[in-house]
Order: structure tokens, then sequence, then C-alpha cells
């Protein structure tokens, strides 16, 4: 018969699977785990512990030993109806490639690529063969195992996010408990000043200053810009459209808003369709290949080095700059969160928290409130 395992802690805290003593005389009555067979499956290298029926040893045994008939049947030849399922789908490694498929088809390729990057370090952290054995150690150890390759705090907390949210969709809860989460720091409010600005553009050439005034006064996402077509843009209402394409998701399924752009912009782009002769299906920032361009960020990095402008210096800080810009001229939030997609109203909040403190009038207020105490004792 199939031989029969218990899953216990070693001293070390790390799961093993013990071989069971199946002989009547010395059955043990309560063994109080789980019981498993390791079976090897039929023309692979890799060996899978299946859990068996049964909550007791004698449960367990009649279970043991269908698997151990149908892996028979299987080796000469006959399909085994459901013998599939309990080997292979199960695998840590093959709910992980069923997931990558599912991200892929369903999310933007810069979020697939997150996924799949956060899911790699959990299977070279994660010693399981079994998700449904995947625990919170499993998690925790995951958790020290980033932090040992020296990842920011931020990124550390994605890729924890991102793992138990692979656990979620396999229906695993892991018993994760709040303070095991990794701290996620938010990043702080950056814009660039009006002096940066001048700088970038001045440094940038003809089609750099046309990307980077793109960025700045659209305050769309990096991907959004590469995907962006001469369709997307209504050039009557010098309004810019953001929509999923057939080859390109956007951060979800229903993802479309507009967004008002200054019309000697518009005016710029609509320029450089005539002069180009390009349809409206044509890419506006293209890379060689007439494709999306998913590495806009090195233009930026290219002029900002012309520029000489140091600090942090990429294409979100123009998304963050043209929420500050907009919220600052006095436009609803309500209004920028549509134009920028921002769903949640606290991400929204912070930038206005500190264009509101930066207010002249509201400084004022501030100080005024303890201007009394000012000469006491002096």
């Amino acid at each position: 018969m199939t031989t029969i395992y218990r899953r216990v802690k070693n001293d070390a805290g790390k799961w093993r699977y013990i071989a069971v003593n199946t002989g009547k005389d010395r059955r043990p009555e309560n063994l109080g785990s789980r019981f498993y067979a390791r079976v090897k499956r039929v023309g692979a290298k890799w060996q899978s512990w299946i859990p068996l029926d049964g909550d007791t040893l004698e449960q367990a045994i009649p279970s043991a030993e269908k698997l151990e008939e149908g892996m028979a049947a299987k080796a000469a030849g006959f399909d085994v109806a459901g013998l599939e399922d309990v080997s292979a789908p199960d695998k840590l490694t093959a709910k992980i490639a069923k997931y990558a498929e599912e991200t892929k088809a369903n999310k933007s390729a810069a979020t697939h690529r997150l996924y799949r990057d956060s899911l790699n370090y959990f299977a070279e952290s994660c010693k399981r063969v079994l998700v449904a054995d995947v625990d919170r150690e499993d998690m925790l150890r995951f958790k020290t195992f980033l932090y040992d390759k020296e990842l920011a705090e931020r990124t550390v907390a994605n890729h924890f996010l991102n793992v138990m949210t692979f656990l979620k969709w396999c229906g695993i809860k892991a018993g994760v408990k709040k303070g095991d989460w990794p701290v996620r720091e938010e990043r702080e409010v950056e814009e660039y000043s009006t002096a940066e600005l001048t700088a970038l553009l001045k440094a940038a050439r003809p089609d750099e200053r046309l990307l980077l005034n793109s960025f700045l006064c659209s305050g769309m996402r990096s991907g959004e810009i590469g995907h962006l077509t001469y369709g997307d843009i209504d050039f009557e209402r010098s309004i810019w459209i953001v929509r999923p394409k057939a080859e390109w998701k956007t951060k979800t399924q229903t993802a479309r808003r507009e967004i008002p752009v200054p019309s000697w912009l518009t005016a710029k782009i609509l320029e450089r369709k005539q002069s180009g002769k390009w349809t409206n299906a044509g890419l506006i920032f293209p890379n060689t290949l007439d494709a999306p361009d998913e590495n806009l960020l090195r233009f930026v990095k290219r002029v900002a080095k012309r520029a000489k402008v140091t600090g942090r210096v990429d294409d979100h800080k123009f998304r963050s700059t043209a929420i500050t810009r907009w919220l600052r001229e006095g436009n609803s939030v309500q209004d920028v969160m549509t134009w920028v997609g921002h769903k949640n109203l606290k991400v929204i909040l912070r930038y206005l928290a500190k264009i509101n403190i930066r207010k002249p009038e509201n400084r004022h207020k501030a100080e005024q409130a303890f201007a009394e105490f000012a000469n006491i004792g002096d």
C-alpha cells in the first residue's frame, strides 16, 4: 500500500512529512494531523504530496488504497477520472502559472509584470508543493526573504499584497494577522517646481518637449501615454481620452476617462499628425518599431541629466505636478479625481492637504492663532 505520511514541524519550525506506521498492532489511535500520500506523476520528474480523505488514519487508509489503484491504472495507460485534478493543478507552481495567465488576459501589461515578479519571488522563497499548505509562517518567511534582498519598504509591501491577493484567488486564508503585514510607507507628494519645469523644457529637444508637456498637462500615466493614439484625442474640444485597447488593458476593464488638455498642446499634436500624415490609429509616441513605447522614462531621465535637474526625476512626478496644479487653481476634488482616474478620495486629499498648508492666507490664519504670545518674556 502507498505509504501514508503526516505533516509535523521540526525543532527549527519547518514542516516535514513523517511516515506513519499503519500496522494493525502498532497503529496509533489519534495523530492529530491531516494525512498525505507522496505520488510521482507518470512521465514527470516532480513528486506531489496529495492530501488524503478523512480526519483519522482509519479513514485515510482506504483513500490511500484508492489512490494507489488509480496510479497503477494510470501507469497502465488507462484514463482515471479525477486523478490529474488531485496532482498537477493543486501544485503551487501550477496555481501560479494559471493565475499568471488570468492576470495577463485581464490586467494591463505593467500590472501583469508586477504580479509575475511577486509570484516569482514567492515561488523562490516558499518550499510548499501544494498551495493548500501555504500558511502564515510561509508568508512571514516571504517577508523576511524580501527584506533580505534589500528592497524598498514600499516594494516589499507591494509584493506581499500581490501574493496575498493570489492566495485569496486560490481560496487560501493563510492566517496572516494584521501586524504581519509590511509597513506600507506612502510616497511623499512631490511636484516639479516652476524652475525645474522651465529647465527641463528648455533642455528638451522638440519631440522630447512634446512628450514632457504631454505628461505634465494631462496627468496621464506612462502606459497611458505610451498607448495614446491620434484617435484618442478630440481635437475640436481639446480632450484626451484614456481607454483600453485590444492589445492593452488599463488598470480596470471599465477604466475610461476624458481629460481637458490645454488647446495649445493639442494643436501641437495635431500639427505632428498632419505633418507625418498619421491616421487615427497611429501612436503619438511610438518606439522605433512603431509599437507602444514601454520605457518613456528614459526620455525624462535623459532630459533631466541635460538640464542638471537632480532629486527625484520620473514620469509619475509629472502626474503629481498636474494634480497639484489643478487643485491649486481651484478645480474641484471630484473633477480632478475624474481626470486622473483616482477612485480613493484619501489619495487626492493628500495632495489637497499639502496645497492648503502652503497657501499664504492659510499660513497667516494658522500663525495668527498664536500671535499674542510672540513677545511675552522678551
